[in-house]
């Protein structure tokens, strides 16, 4: 029975893939770099940040992993984008990083010269291993990708800041939209077909270092230190049921602190690299090619909090890490918190939210974490969500009741509903899709305004708040409130007047709501970062794979006791 118990869990664990994703200066390289050791930096039950069941909890974590633990391999994107480089001979190299930087090629040329040798040298390597059969790469791809590449691009990092200090950052980043938009790294023009390629070479190595150490008869755990856009997770969540997103959050102070010390960045460096990061908008085929971090932190199956000033280093970091790398090993080794229990009911209920643009759930309890209301952003009750109305049905008269009279009547409303949907009413039919369409942006387009308070949805705070009140007297003073997204200005505001004590939220970078609302007067809201599992990972990371006690029976044979009547029978 041992034995076959210890083959059924070695079955779910000994594959696990982990992309980290965050914002540049949130931990996600650190958190690689713990995961990449032979041991986690884990503090004692009594020194951690736990506290009650939850120390606890850790107690049987961390005795776990200090047992069962062997390192990762760190798969670093960096090195990824340094493959689609070395495609390129270095007279191609230098004019990319010229035009990148905007400066003159000979001045690239010049500074870039003493690196030529050893890029030449790799030039040429990944110019053989390229042209080599799938079979054959996939025995080399572990060796480039995780020993070698690291280091060319470390070097090449070193060769790039004698230019300038930001020249690295910017050629990586364009050249890993280059990638997205086109599969090369010197071409920027889109081609849908190539949407993929970057995380299909990120599959391939997986792949590879799977073969690895099936070879070497050891378990295969990787770290991808850097997922930035939404579309490279999805990808590889469809393609391993053993992969999980992890998004490393951060409050801003400790992040911008880590960019100016650290990073050496410059207030426009980091400008700029929060609008590359963080984008408002995105339209067109820059949402399939940009680096959009909000949606990755929306997507990701864990979150972990880097609080970045701890007395003890990264414990508190290692410790929330190890939590989750013992329940992907040992499904079910502990039960959830409450605050993942009460953001978990947040997430769930943010589906049923009818909005096209986004989707948000929230919860309201009590101190003690017992649920008093549930929310998401939605019209109000008795009006049709925007999901299940479309252009064509109001163009048409059709369902009258799912429309204003403003939007029935209205001439420049319809005219330019018309203006926007009447060419393409056809080609969506046949495409299957409900034509839907945004009322706030159509109105908004319309005046030439942003005005947010065209929005036919109640926000999912607002919405929670108003089912109490709605429904009959719960006190909410002293309670705590969870939302999926962050609280704007707005529903800030209403929780402060509702005395509400703690905000969980999930989006580390909530605008002005903290530091025009939250951060002064009587008694405000604390806001804590959200750490833990959602969706569906909550489901597989907490589900035992049997009762545990039959689990420890089978383990240990653990015998039976007879009492004195069963002695009796037998005599």
């Amino acid at each position: 029975m041992a034995v076959a118990l210890s083959t059924v869990f070695n079955e779910s664990s000994d594959f696990i893939v982990i992309g980290l994703t965050g914002r540049t200066g949130s931990g996600c390289s650190t958190s690689a770099k713990i995961m990449a050791g032979d041991n986690l930096p884990l503090p004692s039950p009594e020194d951690s940040h736990f506290e009650g069941n939850e120390r606890r909890k850790y107690k049987i974590i961390k005795n776990f992993i200090d047992v069962k633990w062997r390192k990762f391999e760190w798969l670093q994107v960096k090195s990824v984008i340094s493959r689609f480089l070395l495609e390129l001979n270095h007279p191609q190299f230098c004019s990319l990083v010229a035009e990148t930087l905007g400066l003159e090629l000979s001045d690239v040329v010049e500074k870039l010269t003493p690196f030529k040798k050893e890029y030449d040298e790799f030039h040429q390597e990944i110019k053989e291993f390229l042209s080599k059969k799938e079979e054959d790469k996939k025995k080399e791809a572990f060796t480039i990708y995780f020993k070698r590449l690291p280091i060319f691009s470390d070097n090449l990092k070193q060769s790039l800041k004698t230019i300038s200090m930001s020249a690295y950052t910017s050629l990586y980043q364009k050249v890993g939209d280059n990638i997205r938009a086109s599969g090369k790294a010197n071409k920027s023009t889109f081609d849908p077909s190539k949407v993929f390629t970057f995380p299909s070479v990120i599959n391939k190595v997986i792949k590879a270092a799977k073969y690895s150490s099936r070879q070497e008869n050891r378990p295969c755990y990787i770290v991808i230190d850097a997922i930035r856009n939404p579309y490279e997770a999805i990808f590889l969540k469809g393609r391993h049921s053993d992969f999980y997103l992890i998004s490393i959050n951060t409050n801003n102070e400790n992040r911008l602190k880590h960019l100016r010390e650290s990073h050496k960045f410059s207030e426009q460096q980091i400008i700029e690299l929060d609008e590359k990061e963080y984008p408002k908008k995105l339209i067109g085929h820059n949402k399939y090619i940009s680096q959009n971090i909000q949606k990755c932190i929306e997507i990701s199956d864990v979150h972990i909090n880097n609080p970045k000033d701890d007395n003890y280093g990264n414990s508190e970091l290692a410790s929330q890490l190890a939590w989750y790398i013992a329940l992907m090993m040992h499904p079910g080794l502990v039960m959830p918190t409450s605050i993942e229990n009460c953001m978990q009911i947040a997430y769930s209920a943010k589906k049923s939210s009818g909005c096209i643009s986004r989707q948000v759930g929230a919860v309201v309890t009590n101190e003690f974490f017992s649920v008093k209301s549930v929310g998401w952003n939605n019209t109000a009750e008795g009006q049709v969500p925007c999901i299940l109305r479309s252009a064509q049905n109001l163009l048409n008269g059709i369902d009258k009741d799912a429309y204003s009279k403003y939007e029935r009547n209205s001439k420049e409303f319809r005219e330019t509903i018309e203006y926007k949907y009447t060419d393409i009413i056809e080609t969506a039919k046949k495409d299957g899709r409900n034509l839907s369409y945004c009322f706030k942006d159509v109105q908004n387009e319309l005046e030439g305004e942003k005005n947010q308070v065209h929005t036919r949805s109640l926000h999912a705070e607002e919405n929670a708040f108003l089912q109490l009140s709605k429904y009959g007297g719960q006190q909410l003073k002293g309670g705590y409130l969870f939302t999926t997204a962050s609280p704007c200005e707005l529903c800030a505001k209403k929780a402060f007047q509702l005395g509400i004590t703690k905000i969980f939220y999930i989006d580390p970078y909530p605008g002005i709501a903290t530091t025009h609302i939250l951060a002064y007067g009587k008694n405000p809201p604390q806001l804590h970062l959200f750490r833990g599992a959602l969706g569906s990972a909550f489901h597989k990371l907490y589900q035992p794979m049997m009762p545990y006690k039959d689990e420890l029976e089978m383990a240990y044979m653990i015998k039976k006791h007879g009492n004195n009547k069963d002695k009796k029978l037998n005599a």
